[in-house]
């Protein structure tokens, strides 16, 4: 005996289920999307900090948000918050194969001459151990050495720093202040430098 056949009324409604499953599914992916394209921070863009502060406005994005993590890895293996709470510093985003970044860390050995660079936070996007060797080669003391906190912050990072080295000034509130993609000018790096070494809060 041959199967009953399905009554067109019956496959006519479960064509029209599939059909509004398969737009809910699109519009969830689009909406996720559209979410996170809106919480990518332009780094390049002006954030309104006004020349001769210290500080960037409350409207700048915070170093985690710049950055897009909000924990990286120590030396020592620990994890710490990216920022210091009270304390400028200058974040260099690199890479252990990165020509410029070693040509811009030769550039600070030249310029600090021994002196060490304490409010400098060297982010190897291999890990933080990977800095030591390239701070050595230099001559580079006083640096705070970090990596990513895990693999999927180190993904996270490759991706979106294609090329390094990316210089990001942060204010004591751990706001955003500059940013300087590339490899910077001896001229423009001085005023990068001071920052690193403590005489001033801005580049």
């Amino acid at each position: 005996m041959s199967a009953p056949a399905r009554s067109p009324r019956g496959s006519i409604s479960f064509s029209t289920l599939a059909l509004v499953l398969v737009g809910l599914a699109c519009t969830v992916l689009i909406a996720k999307r559209a979410t996170a394209e809106k919480d990518v921070v332009n780094l390049l863009a002006d954030h309104g900090v006004v020349a001769g502060t210290d500080t960037a406005p409350a409207t700048a994005p915070t170093a985690e948000q710049a950055i897009g993590t909000f924990k990286v890895t120590a030396l020592n293996g620990k994890v710490i918050p990216l920022h210091t709470k009270g304390e400028p510093a200058i974040l260099m985003i690199s890479s252990r194969t990165c020509s410029w970044c070693k040509r811009a860390l030769k550039d600070l050995g030249q310029m600090s001459a021994g002196r060490p660079l304490p409010r400098l936070k060297l982010l190897t996007l291999e890990g933080a151990g990977e800095g030591v060797a390239m701070l050595a080669k230099e001559k580079l003391t006083g640096a705070q050495l970090i990596g990513p906190a895990g693999s999927s912050d180190q993904v996270l990072l490759t991706f979106r720093y294609p090329g390094t080295p990316t210089f990001v000034a942060i204010d004591r509130n751990g706001r955003v202040v500059r940013t300087l993609p590339g490899y910077p000018i001896p001229e423009e790096m001085k005023h990068w430098y001071a920052v690193m070494v403590g005489d001033q809060d801005v580049p």
